[in-house]
């Protein structure tokens, strides 16, 4: 029988560790069916906005840090607590303070917030159960700033009015958590991770200021002039796809890495993405690559492997140009319901540097799998920016 950790490492590889992709990048990752599921979330989150409803399937994303795996573990009933080495082929499981010392002595800041993880978690935490969230603040993260509460875990600032609801309950906490991952099954080996975690189970501590999933839209009606917008890009995506969808994804397959990593590019630089700016990013790319190899065989094998990429660009501009410009509709539309989501913050005001921003974006769970959206261009860059 597989332990409790095997079962974590083999079954949550493609679930938990691999990055929730944006939602306009569906195209580019699995062509026409890419696109399809693409419209379709697009059109679930907009009628779920405009249901006034709250579920846990659409949820807004903490920049939390650290992320932690913690709850009762299913094969002895002990109260655990670890980081995402849980998935590692020798995982790191944390029971006492001498574990998380051991498993984690090269990381002072991180031990002292997983100790205070194992040390408030159980006043909350049903007595059994698997939970994944990121931390939000532990200790003295919090800090005090003239009539408000703040706290930065990773990129964005948190800051909420001291005697607002959410400024009382962050005041009189001592442990800041978002839970967004519960796995669920009646043992070891068939617990599976779920987006949508149930946490009715979950008890109240003054202690522990928790952060749950599910989005209340009653807070951010759609206007009728944003809907407009929506719906023309999505008309002018789909025509696209329709006009150009077989040449276009085609075209795309030699360059698919290449034109991800091309658009993040442009959007740190408020660049319009085009087949030339591709051709340009591509041959920055290869240009270090070539720089840095010692052999004159090796640099010649980069170099014609750079001009295929070059020559293949050239004799599919208009399909890749078409492809750049669905991909900006999408995004647009996207952007349309996120900034209508975007009115409902939580009770918490967003800044990045003083800058006020937007959350850090959504996560829609539509059939079982999840897809990211945020306004990338704000939030992307300033994060870009801020690490710099």
């Amino acid at each position: 029988m597989k332990t409790f950790h095997t079962y974590l490492t083999e079954q949550t590889e493609g679930e938990k560790l691999t990055h929730i992709e944006h939602l306009e990048d569906h195209p580019i990752n699995n062509g026409q069916e890419g696109f399809h599921k693409a419209v379709d979330v697009l059109h679930a989150v907009k009628n779920h906005i405009k249901s006034g409803r709250k579920s846990p399937d659409l949820t807004m994303k903490h920049d939390g840090s650290p992320s932690i795996v913690y709850g009762h573990h299913p094969e002895n009933g002990k109260f655990f607590v670890a980081t995402k080495s849980a998935f590692n082929k020798t995982p790191k499981i944390n029971y006492t303070d001498k574990d998380i010392e051991k498993n984690h002595g090269h990381a002072p800041g991180l031990v002292d917030k997983l100790k205070d993880a194992l040390h408030h978690l159980p006043k909350v935490a049903p007595k059994k159960g698997v939970f994944q969230g990121d931390v939000l603040y532990s200790g003295k993260d919090v800090q005090k700033k003239d009539d408000k509460l703040n706290f930065t875990p990773n990129t964005i600032t948190y800051s909420a009015k001291k005697d607002s609801p959410e400024g009382q309950k962050i005041g009189k906490s001592k442990f800041g958590l978002y839970t967004h991952t519960e796995y669920r099954g009646n043992d070891a080996t068939s617990m599976k991770a779920h987006f949508n975690p149930n946490l009715s189970g979950f008890q109240h501590s003054s202690d522990v200021y928790h952060r749950e999933p599910g989005h209340d839209t009653s807070k951010t009606p759609l206007k009728p002039e944003d809907e407009k917008i929506f719906n023309h890009h999505i008309q002018a995506a789909e025509k696209l796809n329709k006009e150009s969808g077989k040449k276009m994804y085609s075209a795309l397959e030699p360059h698919r890495e290449h034109i991800k990593t091309y658009i993040n590019h442009a959007i740190k630089t408020d660049e319009n993405p085009s087949s030339e700016g591709l051709s340009h990013h591509i041959t920055a790319k290869f240009g270090k690559q070539i720089d840095k190899l010692k052999t004159p065989k090796a640099k010649e094998a980069k170099t014609n492997e750079l001009k295929a990429h070059l020559n293949h660009i050239e004799k599919n501009q208009k399909p890749l140009d078409n492809l750049l410009q669905m991909h900006h509709h999408l995004q647009q539309a996207k952007n349309v319901l996120v900034h209508t989501l975007s009115k409902n913050t939580g009770g918490l005001e967003h800044t990045i540097n003083g800058q006020k921003v937007k959350p850090e974006g959504f996560v829609f769970n539509h059939g079982g799998e999840v897809t990211k959206l945020n306004d990338r261009k704000e939030f992307n860059k300033l994060n870009a920016l801020k690490r710099q």
